[in-house]
């Protein structure tokens, strides 16, 4: 009778384990809730109709606390165990830190929302991918729809966190107004320099000051999270939003109106994934039921569909390729078109980035609706009109936005 290695039996015929490193505790925490929620979901999806190729699919949490060192010590620790395949980064900074590291120890991550350009540029790894929405697509999208809808408002100022995120975000809407505006309406914009303010800070007042001596129309911000609602609570008294025509909000989708209700500021949104603009397609619908059933909250945001995306990617890759080796997964994700909750996606093999419509929704403090707040306008930009070209090893090119 031959010998039978029966711990090689298992990893070969046991569920595929993915890693998930996401902030589950610390200020990211409701950030990093929404990502375990859609990698919980995708997994039971994928389980639902067979698996991967006859096997299971598992998901391991670690805590990233939203920092590199902690984020860098379980992606080694899950490596360690055997999870070589690993998703959830949502924090520019850990994103940054996890190719090098995944590279040296032969893993693979999905980002799911973060939103620095280096990682499809001057920091490409191939062990690094980003399966949502570039900075670039979200951020060139929201201008130039802007610029189109509302074509009278040329002066603009911008709150921007001094961190990764909020430079990257600065340099693409910048660059795109000053390139958009005469484009289309024959006119140049007019930019102040961005109010920079700390991340994690509790007071904004003086720059909320700072802000109101502004001559503009518009505002831009990519402050996110806590820091967002923090910023829109102090500005209201002050009188900020209301001297102005137009407020651009990156990326909070519905963190502000939730926590602030009939109290926020009217605002344009960046989503990774809403989901009314997605009604009729059956990952979206599933994605919404499962999520709104295990949590009693009619919000989510786009967070959950991204760390479900890379669920779908990581499917389809494991089944086209056969295998679940780093080396393996990594060709077969590279080309990958796969189906999500905002539709097809395509991951550029040369830059390891996806494909996918840029959504925008506005929203505005509502009497009539339950919850102080209703969505009054949206829109899904095709991914390939608004993404830049890939450049990977090079900084972007702010020339071509």
């Amino acid at each position: 009778m031959p010998f039978i290695n029966l711990r090689t039996a298992l990893a070969q015929d046991g569920p595929i384990t993915i890693g998930v490193v996401t902030p589950l505790s610390g200020p990211a925490q409701l950030i990093g809730n929404f990502v375990r929620h859609g990698a919980e979901i995708g997994v039971k999806h994928v389980n639902a109709r067979g698996g991967v190729n006859g096997r299971e699919l598992a998901v391991e949490f670690r805590d990233s606390k939203a920092n590199p060192n902690d984020a860098s010590v379980a992606a080694r620790e899950l490596i360690g165990a055997g999870v070589n395949l690993q998703l959830g980064t949502i924090s520019s900074a850990v994103a940054l830190a996890m190719g090098p590291l995944l590279q040296s120890e032969g893993g693979v991550v999905l980002t799911s929302g973060a939103g620095t350009e280096k990682l499809n540029h001057e920091n490409y790894n191939p062990h690094v991918f980003r399966v949502g929405d570039s900075p670039v697509s979200r951020n060139a999208g929201l201008v130039r729809h802007i610029v189109k809808s509302r074509p009278e408002i040329r002066k603009w100022g911008g709150i921007i966190p001094d961190h990764e995120y909020g430079r990257t975000t600065w340099k693409i809407f910048e660059a795109t107004m000053r390139k958009a505006m005469p484009e289309l309406t024959g006119e140049e914009a007019v930019i102040a320099e961005p109010i920079l303010v700390p991340y994690g800070s509790g007071d904004y007042r003086n720059y909320i000051t700072q802000a109101m001596r502004l001559d503009v129309e518009g505002i831009y911000t990519s402050v996110y999270g806590g820091d967002a609602v923090t910023l829109y609570q102090q500005a209201k008294p002050f009188g900020l939003f209301d001297k102005i025509d137009v407020l651009l909000d990156s990326a909070n989708e519905f963190l502000v109106a939730t926590a602030m209700k009939g109290e926020m500021p009217a605002l344009w949104s960046g989503f990774h994934w809403y989901y009314e603009a997605n009604k009729g397609n059956p990952l979206s619908d599933q994605l919404y039921a499962d999520y709104v059933e295990r949590t009693g909250d009619n919000y989510p945001m786009g967070w959950a569909a991204e760390a479900h995306a890379g669920i779908m990617a990581y499917a389809g890759a494991i089944e086209k390729a056969g295998s679940t080796e780093t080396t393996d997964v990594i060709a077969g994700l590279k080309g990958l078109e796969f189906d999500s909750a905002t539709g097809m996606r395509r991951i550029r093999a040369e830059d390891n980035q996806a494909v996918k419509n840029a959504e925008l929704a506005y929203i505005e403090p509502s009497d009539s609706a339950p919850d102080g707040f209703a969505v009054t306008d949206y829109v899904s930009l095709p991914g390939e009109e608004v993404i830049e070209p890939a450049n990977p090893g090079k900084p972007l090119d702010t020339s071509i936005l």
